[in-house]
């Protein structure tokens, strides 16, 4: 009785007001063992606690194993004749039972980082084996937290045009914030796509948020992955280059780390941006398949979900399965309302709120007019001789037909020859290097293979307003930007971002838009609308970029295509043997050499007029028809053997 008394008075003094705040605390019950006594101390410990708290809302249950959790309900149940179900969290594992409680004290949530394993618990997420995790940016559920971000920077940066980041997402949950902006399509996402892809019987299931470049998909994305960071093991694919073996690796690491053994409880939401097409996806799909095969996971529901951010051009680009969804550059009446209530907030913050062009685009409804008007007066009295003129215009032309092109920071302060200091600090003011056009431009972090910022266009529509008021207010032409940027050894000498730039320039001179039109499917969209402005230029920038790329066997096979549809045959031929020199087993550089010896017989044959043809023209007609023949029998040998 005595011992029993102690113990009341104890929890009451406890539970006084003055000790601990009302409704400010939890009471948790770690039961590692089973209590299957009436008399068990433990059970008349929890009836003064809930006497005490007025019920069992600031009481939890930690309950080693589900029989543990049954005789504790059912012991309670009887004695009291309450369901304590709701209160308890049972089936886990001493790494989970650790997580918990340790996520439950304030300076552990600062200090540590956390995973979700269902039913309320959570797992501490060792630095080693976040470390391990290099290819994805892992959100805990307690992101953030204790953290030192600069509100105002970061948020004026995300308003400018930048990425948004887990910061921008936490601040908005913060007293005195406006909630995040939330997408009509959130919900539908959230309530109804994701739930009903857990539905399915595939170990790893996808779908594709498709949207236009700059109306806000990737934003979107993250903020359903930061809503559902407590219900899944949320991440975000750092570079889509990353070897897809390796990161499927990851993603089961990450999708089983705490559960010793146990079968994962809930999935990874992964989301992926950048994948040019469907068939990547679908290959790190598999890719992830088998590691779950490997790692002898059994499941009859999904344990890895990609959330797979999909770029277009145009709303007419859109391939819609059921499970896909569409977001676009026009807004609803309740999104415009939102973007509203958020700018009388921002506008409460910051004095330069109508140079956030980023969000202002959005918020005036991508209105082209307003786009122009910020475009023609910001470039007021561009100079191309100037080095940030040069700057602005080749991230223009970059980001218009390579969408999120950027440039390193640490290149543009060479170019420029500035000192580095302005970009070391965190309050990095841009003015000092691009002077007049800083307000286009924004920093963000790349993660490649070393981490580095990077400068890029605030939004594509702007580039791209920007490129038309360079080509006809100031006459500064595609072809002249395009042959500054080849002919310009410091934009590849670059350090950081080196590989990305080489691949934009590369994509943006070779990759073909595909279109009904078969002229237009010819050449990539840069040299067809180089070709509009001057014919006979697009000749010289090709030449410009061969010689740039000089072990590039795709540029020269664009060469002998461009010399072909002019019938130079001896210019075609060798661009083609060059190609094929370079890359001699691939089956498109082969047929391009078919085509070439093709055409030219087909030439010839269409202009000899003599009648009947001569033997001697006969034969050469004959030899050139057998190479043609024997051309391409290789590329279709080459075909097969690439399937």
């Amino acid at each position: 009785m005595d011992k029993g008394a102690s113990v009341r008075d104890v929890i009451s003094f406890l539970c006084r007001k003055d000790m601990l705040p009302n409704k400010r605390y939890l009471v948790v019950f770690l039961l590692l063992s089973t209590v299957g006594e009436h008399s068990d101390p433990l059970l008349e410990t929890f009836s003064i606690f809930r006497q005490e708290l007025k019920g069992i809302e600031q009481i939890l249950c930690i309950c080693e194993n589900e029989n543990a959790f049954t005789c504790w309900k059912d012991l309670i149940k009887a004695r009291y004749g309450i369901d304590i179900s709701g209160r308890c969290i049972y089936q886990l594992s001493f790494a989970e039972i650790d997580g918990t409680i340790l996520s439950l004290l304030s300076e552990n949530r600062k200090a540590c980082r956390f995973l979700p394993c269902g039913g309320g618990s959570n797992v501490l997420l060792e630095k080693k084996v976040e470390g391990s995790l290099s290819a994805l940016d892992v959100l805990c559920v307690n992101q953030c937290e204790g953290g030192n971000g600069d509100m105002a920077i970061i948020e004026e940066n995300f308003y400018k045009g930048g990425k948004v980041s887990w910061w921008n997402l936490f601040f908005s949950e913060q007293p005195g914030c406006t909630p995040f902006i939330k997408r009509d399509k959130f919900d539908f996402i959230v309530n109804t796509v994701i739930p009903d892809l857990c539905s399915w019987r595939k170990v790893c299931v996808s779908f594709n948020l498709q949207h236009v470049t700059g109306c806000g998909g990737t934003t979107l994305a993250k903020h359903i992955l930061w809503n559902l960071k407590n219900n899944f093991r949320c991440a975000v694919l750092k570079d889509h280059h990353s070897d897809m073996a390796a990161t499927a690796v990851q993603v089961v690491k990450l999708l089983t780390f705490g559960y010793n053994e146990l079968p994962p409880q809930i999935p990874v939401l992964l989301m992926i941006d950048g994948f040019v097409d469907t068939d990547m996806v679908s290959d790190l799909q598999q890719c992830i398949e088998q590691q779950c095969v490997k790692a002898k996971i059994q499941s009859t529901s999904p344990k890895v979900i990609i959330l797979n951010c999909m770029r277009l051009e145009s709303e007419e680009q859109t391939k819609t399965r059921v499970e896909d969804v569409f977001i676009g550059n026009k807004l609803s009446d309740n999104e415009q309302r939102l973007f509203e209530q958020k700018l009388v907030e921002i506008e409460k913050t910051y004095k330069n709120a109508e140079t956030f062009y980023g969000f202002m685009i959005m918020k005036k409804n991508f209105l082209p007019e307003y786009i122009q008007s910020v475009a023609r007066n910001t470039l007021k009295g561009f100079n191309i001789s100037q080095k940030n003129a040069q700057l602005i215009a080749v991230l223009v032309l970059l980001d218009v037909y390579c969408k999120g092109a950027s440039l390193s920071v640490s290149f543009c302060e060479d170019f420029l020859g500035s000192q580095p200091k302005p970009f070391c600090r965190t309050d990095a003011k841009w003015t000092d290097v691009f002077g007049k056009f800083s307000t286009l431009i924004n920093s963000d972090i790349v993660e490649a293979e070393v981490r580095y910022t990077a400068v890029k266009m605030i939004h594509s529509s702007i580039s791209w307003h920007c490129l038309q008021e360079l080509t006809t207010t100031y006459k500064v032409q595609r072809s002249e930007i395009a042959n500054l940027l080849l002919n310009t050894d410091t934009f590849f000498e670059c350090t950081q971002g080196k590989r990305k730039l080489t691949e934009a320039v590369h994509d943006m001179l070779v990759k073909r838009r595909h279109t009904n039109n078969d002229e237009d499917s010819q050449f990539s969209p840069l040299i067809q609308d180089i070709k509009k402005e001057s014919t006979g230029v697009e000749e010289i920038v090709l030449n410009n970029a061969a010689k740039r790329f000089e072990k590039d066997a795709f540029l020269r096979q664009v060469l002998a295509r461009y010399y072909l549809k002019d019938n130079n045959f001896k210019e075609a031929k060798f661009w083609a043997s060059e190609a094929k020199c370079i890359l001699k087993d691939n089956s498109y550089i082969a047929d391009t050499t078919a085509q070439v010896i093709k055409r030219e017989l087909k030439n010839a044959i269409y202009t000899d007029k003599e009648v009947p043809i001569k033997s001697e023209k006969l034969n050469v007609l004959l030899k050139m028809a057998v190479s043609a023949t024997d051309a391409f029998n290789v590329a279709q040998d080459l075909a097969k053997k690439s399937h």
